[in-house]
Formats: C-alpha cells, sequence, structure tokens
C-alpha cells in the first residue's frame, strides 16, 4: 500500500510540474522582479524571501513572506516575473493572493500568477529545487525596503 501511495504522489507531483507553470513574458510597459525564497509546510505553508523590482533604470529592494494550505515540504525557489499594472511604485506593496500548485522533486519548476488589492499583477516564472508537493491558496506580503 505505501509504495502505490509513493507512486501515486509522484505521478501527481510529475502532472503539476509539468502543467502547472506559467511564462512570464512581459510587455514594455511592465516592470520585472527577480527574487528568491524558501518554502517549509507540514500542512501549513511558510514562505519568506526577498528580491528587486526593476522599473525602468531603478531598482528597488523588497522582502516576501506569508503562506498557504494545503502543502508538505521544503523548496526554495528562484525566478523572474512582469508586474503589471503598478501605476505608483507604492501600490506594489500589500498582500498578493494566489490559487495554484506546485510539485518539486529534486529539481522543477513554478509558475505563480498572483494580484493584490490594488490590482497590481505579478506572473512569476521560476525554477525549484527541494521536495515539495502544494495546491494551495497562498497569501504573500511583499514590501519595499527602506520605507517606500
Amino acid at each position: 500500500m505505501n509504495r502505490l501511495w509513493h507512486t501515486g504522489l509522484v505521478a501527481l507531483a510529475s502532472s503539476l510540474a509539468l502543467h502547472g507553470t506559467a511564462q512570464a513574458t512581459c510587455a514594455a510597459t511592465d516592470a520585472r522582479i527577480e527574487l528568491s525564497a524558501h518554502h517549509v509546510a507540514v500542512g501549513v505553508g511558510y514562505v519568506w524571501g526577498q528580491g528587486t523590482l526593476y522599473d525602468g533604470t531603478h531598482a528597488y529592494p523588497f522582502t516576501i513572506k506569508g503562506g498557504g494550505i494545503p502543502s508538505v515540504g521544503g523548496m526554495a525557489l528562484s525566478g523572474q516575473g512582469c508586474v503589471r499594472n503598478l501605476g505608483r511604485l507604492q501600490d506594489f506593496n500589500g498582500t498578493y493572493w494566489s490559487v495554484g500548485g506546485t510539485a518539486t522533486i529534486h529539481h522543477g519548476t513554478a509558475g505563480l500568477v498572483m494580484e493584490n488589492g490594488r490590482g497590481v499583477d505579478i506572473n512569476l516564472a521560476a525554477r525549484t529545487r527541494g521536495a515539495l508537493l502544494s495546491g494551495q491558496v497562498a497569501r504573500l506580503s511583499f514590501r519595499l525596503k527602506g520605507g517606500l
């Protein structure tokens, strides 16, 4: 029975990894981000990390923290993405919501599309490493450093 459960888990993880990725294709007017983060979970997941928002020739560091449910395992991720509808720099700060899934066994990919209450959208494509399976509703807080 244990072997059958393990085989099913590997098949589900492979399916999510192949079908759950998003492409970060940015328009000329989009801001861009680069980030790295860690995710650990036993039912409830916790995410923390940092990144940089690039708006034209300016670079602004930011932090990420938050989590989601359900998920199990741990992974590190690094990626790049597009930020749309960023009218003012301060609109980047806030809580972003996302619904999706991630599966990583050793190395993988992840795609995440999220939006905050000010209408700012982030489309992220990332590389992952670790062992994590999640089909989650996530709430992530992005904050620019330096009081912006």
